[in-house]
């Protein structure tokens, strides 16, 4: 079994131990609400918020018997994750739609989770300093800003929060296999899937920490191991059939679109990436979108790093098992994120990194800790400088996330060639009534990738804010060009159009909308006006009454009505 802690002499009495930890604990809470004490003031970010939480018919209607029902009998956002809706829904039942609440609840469980580690750590390994160091490093890292700061990412706060307390009751189940901890340890598991998917490889962590710290390979062979969490593998099965199979808004991005062999190669690039982040965590961005060229020899040079980190990882087996086991760790926890079924759009994450860091993080603490004793002062200054460091970028990266124009211009300075982070950029900019900005934007975004319908379409609703109607009228054709379907670009033609004194066309393109969709008020409205400019009073008086009936509080029709005496 692991090592003893030695906090103070073997001759001081029990309760010193005890008072040391309560001042760590005391520490890890301090720090951690410290760095993060400014996203109370947050907003939320129109970028999965949206569907997860303020136009989400589900969580808006809070929490109720009919409502965890309906989040563990249906898919949602295209997802299956009816704690994290339960936990959502419970928000907005306390708080309302209270972004900042939301935020508060979202740094509670990452606080717990911070908190939780470190008994976790201490009580398999016996080692008090270490364990408080790789909590505080997770706690403060800000790579994990994303997963905090992002009201949508409630799912990724709670599934580590399971995850790392599954962890826990398997320690106790470790020391005395009975009946009751494996089933405590079954049921988090469910608990952390429930949250998430990406703890389909939670039993696989189980696994290596049977190799170390808890050394049960020593007495039992690692396939009676095996064997032992069957249960947990079974339930990672049925998450892994569920999230395949699960109803998608955006459909899973094919071969043909993404090549094999180009997912590969990102993966073997994103692993790196990850390494790079971890230890040097600059330029993170909420999006980091594929590159536009292929990059095979980056994708080598990443291969080989890889190879030899793991080789010497191997090599060291006998003498230092954690490195092994936290670089195993790492590895395998990303795979499920690594893009392989790739869906979205984005290369890599941050917050993919929120679980597997751990891995990294406990290698490096207990290399550390081996070197304590020759280096003791030297190595306390750099776990100092260290974690200070961590602090101060997650303050300063916090300040990213306060809403979300500010999130994506810098998303956009931190990344090349992102037309993801300029066509959002361009939506919150045109929400928050600057279609200037958001026009320029919206100009770099369909630069990169033409074929965005929702874009062209945005694009032409603030080029008629700036009174450009002809080119908005373009924007908007290219937008019916990609998507003939789209309600939302064929009436801004229209209004376009008509802004663009091509009346004659205007009412013609109203006329075709109303012979399809004969209750848009909007429609009837804008006909209204074009009918008035050509003097066919009569019949401008006749829409206006029926956009009247279809929206009798709509403050433009009220005065229409009063102009033409309806």
């Amino acid at each position: 079994m692991p090592e003893s802690a030695t906090i103070s002499s073997n001759n001081a009495p029990r309760f010193s131990e005890r008072r040391v930890i309560f001042y760590v604990v005391l520490g890890l809470i301090a720090a951690v609400v410290s760095a993060y004490a400014m996203i109370v003031r947050a907003d939320f970010i129109d970028f999965d918020d949206n569907s997860h939480v303020f136009e989400n018919p589900l969580v808006k209607g809070g929490l109720s018997w009919e409502s965890a029902s309906d989040a563990f009998t249906k898919f949602h956002a295209s997802l299956w994750i009816p704690l994290t809706w339960i936990s959502l829904m419970a928000d907005i039942s306390i708080f309302g739609l209270n972004p900042g609440a939301m935020h508060a609840v979202n740094l509670a469980w990452h606080v717990a989770s911070t908190v939780l580690l470190f008994f976790t750590l201490r009580r398999m390994t016996g080692s008090l300093w270490a364990s408080a160091f790789v909590a505080a490093l997770f706690g403060l890292h800000p790579i994990n800003v994303e997963s905090v700061a992002w009201i949508a990412e409630r799912k990724n706060v709670l599934n580590i929060f399971f995850w790392i307390a599954a962890l826990a009751a398997y320690a106790r189940y470790a020391e005395k296999p009975r009946l009751g901890w494996y089933l405590a340890t079954f049921a988090l598991t469910v608990c952390a899937l429930l949250a998430k998917p990406m703890a389909v490889t939670l039993p696989c962590t189980l696994l290596l920490l049977d190799f170390w710290p808890l050394q049960r390979t020593r007495m039992t062979s690692w396939l009676r191991l095996a064997v032992e969490k069957i249960p947990l593998f079974l339930l990672s099965i049925g998450s892994c059939w569920l999230t395949m199979y699960a109803p998608r808004e955006h459909a899973v991005v094919t071969t043909e679109t993404l090549p094999i062999v180009a997912r590969f190669s990102n993966a073997l690039v994103s692993y790196v990436a990850y390494l790079g982040k971890l230890f040097l965590p600059i330029n993170l961005g909420v999006f980091y979108p594929h590159p536009v060229d292929p990059q095979p020899l980056l994708a080598e040079l990443a291969m080989v790093v890889l190879l030899v980190l793991t080789a010497l990882a191997w090599w060291q087996w006998k003498e230092r098992p954690y490195l092994l086991i936290g670089w195993l760790w790492f590895l395998g926890v990303l795979v499920p994120v690594l893009g392989l079924v790739q869906v979205g759009s984005q290369a890599r994450a941050d917050r993919f990194t929120y679980m597997p860091q751990l891995g990294l993080f406990i290698a490096v603490a207990w290399l550390v800790k081996e070197q304590w004793g020759q280096h003791k002062r030297a190595l306390r200054l750099v776990a100092t400088a260290v974690l200070v460091a961590c602090a101060l970028a997650t303050v300063r990266q916090v300040t990213y996330w306060m809403d979300g124009t500010t999130l994506f211009e810098r998303t956009i300075a931190v990344t090349k060639n992102n037309a993801c982070a300029y066509a959002n950029a361009g939506l919150h900019r045109l929400r928050d009534g600057d279609p200037v900005a958001a026009t320029q934007h919206f100009q770099m975004s369909l630069r990169l990738q033409p074929q965005q319908s929702m874009i062209w379409r945005e694009f032409g609703a603030a080029l008629l804010q700036i009174e450009k109607p002809k080119e908005a009228i373009e924007a908007l054709r290219m937008a019916l060009k990609y998507d003939a379907a789209d309600f939302g670009a064929r009436y801004k033609l229209g209004v376009a159009l008509q802004s663009g004194g091509e009346t004659d066309k205007a009412i013609a393109h109203f006329e075709q909308i109303l012979s399809e969709l004969p209750n848009s008020a909007g429609s009837h409205y804008h006909l209204a006006l074009a009918l008035e400019n050509k003097g066919r009073m009569e019949e401008a008086r006749a829409h206006l009454r029926e956009a009247v009936r279809l929206a009798p509080t709509d403050a433009q029709i009220a005065e229409a009505k009063k102009r033409l005496g309806v």
